[in-house]
């Protein structure tokens, strides 16, 4: 999430449990000094009550509104992965500490989150605060801001400001754990056939340049350096990095329960080679079927590409079209020199990839039943797909 600055937010007030049973006997006290009309103390007793709350909610709304706040975390996050949000309070005022300042994050009921705390904020002093918070279902969610509040010093009104704009968070699938290596290489491991035209490798002869600061010994061509006065250095190429596709089925072939945690189940598995993958140094393209249509991204590799593929798992919600329509989307042409991992559990999507097993360099078709024998999926029982509503 970006940082988000704000100062204009009004303050809120609420009577705390103390407060309403505080003010429940000061209304008891002035209903007995009107009977008692002849005791004046009574009175006093009632009006100094009234005025105990009156002052607690001037301290709290004088101490929050000197108080200003930074927030910085994550735009993008795992599916049941603990996230870490930093806060940096600061008190504005020359005078007054700011004391027990409760943080909340406003998120929706999708996510799990634990507040942070800060007891004391001396004046013009800095303080750096922290909370967590677990996202246990995938998609975009916006998160509101957040509510800074206390009930210092008597704990009978409690103040709270909000601070900072709504910004949305984009929740990945869950990651699982790889049991076999389905993936033959890796621009890490080793180049492709043809090395590309890019220098600064380490893996075929590029050519012959001039020795630079910082360059290793080894690459030092001795035998044409002789004689020379700058020695010259081996030049090797950069591996072509190697392409996958992953092909997703993402219509629900069962609308039951059963269907949305195989979907799910199937999502996670393609979230995970696909992390897999670019660690490898993949480049890597997705198919899957859309609210609109069959959907496409084209082989990359980069930061970029990498979100935009788990962004679209995250995304992924109801849908008629099947992985057939998918792949006729495809060109035989695009996947030459690939690796195809499809994942389906339409046994009628047999025939439509048989057509494009001699195109790629190698195919494989995976059945949610045989997820397990590839992959551990870490996640817990699947949820309904997501909704944007938030709590």
């Amino acid at each position: 999430m970006p940082r988000r600055r704000r100062h204009s937010a009004a303050v809120r007030f609420r009577l705390t449990g103390a407060g309403w049973v505080f003010l429940a006997v000061a209304v008891l006290v002035g209903v007995a000094a009107v009977k008692t009309y002849d005791r004046p103390m009574m009175y006093v007793l009632f009006g100094g009550m009234f005025g105990a709350v009156h002052a607690s909610a001037f301290l709290v709304r004088r101490m929050l509104r000197g108080v200003a706040v930074q927030q910085r975390g994550p735009s993008r996050v795992w599916q049941d992965q603990t996230v870490h949000v930093g806060y940096l309070l600061r008190n504005r005022r020359r005078r007054g500490t700011a004391m027990a300042l409760r943080l909340k994050q406003l998120i929706p009921r999708q996510i799990q989150s634990a507040d942070g705390y800060c007891a004391q904020l001396p004046p013009g002093a800095s303080f750096r605060a922290g909370a967590r918070f677990v996202a246990r279902q995938r998609g975009r969610f916006v998160l509101r801001g957040l509510r800074v509040e206390t009930s210092f010093p008597f704990g009978l009104v409690a103040a709270n400001r909000r601070f900072g704009r709504p910004t949305e968070l984009v929740v990945w699938p869950a990651r699982g754990q790889l049991r076999r290596q389905l993936l033959r290489r890796g621009a890490l491991e080793s180049s492709a056939e043809a090395p590309s035209r890019d220098s600064g490798g380490q893996d075929e002869f590029f050519g012959l340049r001039e020795y630079r600061e910082g360059d290793s010994p080894r690459w030092v061509h001795w035998r044409r350096s002789a004689g020379r006065r700058m020695p010259v250095v081996r030049e090797m190429a950069r591996p072509l990095p190697d392409i996958l596709w992953v092909l997703l089925e993402t219509r629900l072939t069962d609308s039951t329960g059963d269907g949305t945690a195989q979907r799910e189940r199937m999502l996670r598995f393609a979230a995970t080679i696909i992390e897999y993958a670019f660690f490898r140094g993949y480049r890597v393209g997705m198919g899957l079927g859309g609210a609109a249509g069959p959907r496409l991204w084209r082989p990359a590799g980069g930061r970029g590409q990498r979100r935009q593929l788990l962004d679209a798992l995250a995304d992924v919600g109801a849908t008629d079209h099947s992985l057939s329509r998918t792949l006729g989307a495809l060109h035989r042409a695009d996947l030459a020199d690939a690796e195809v991992i499809a994942v389906t559990p339409d046994a009628a999507v047999g025939d439509a990839l048989a057509d494009l097993r001699g195109a790629c360099r190698r195919l494989r078709v995976i059945r949610p039943a045989e997820l397990s024998a590839y992959f551990i999926d870490d996640a817990p029982a699947a949820v309904d797909a997501p909704s944007q509503e938030v709590a």
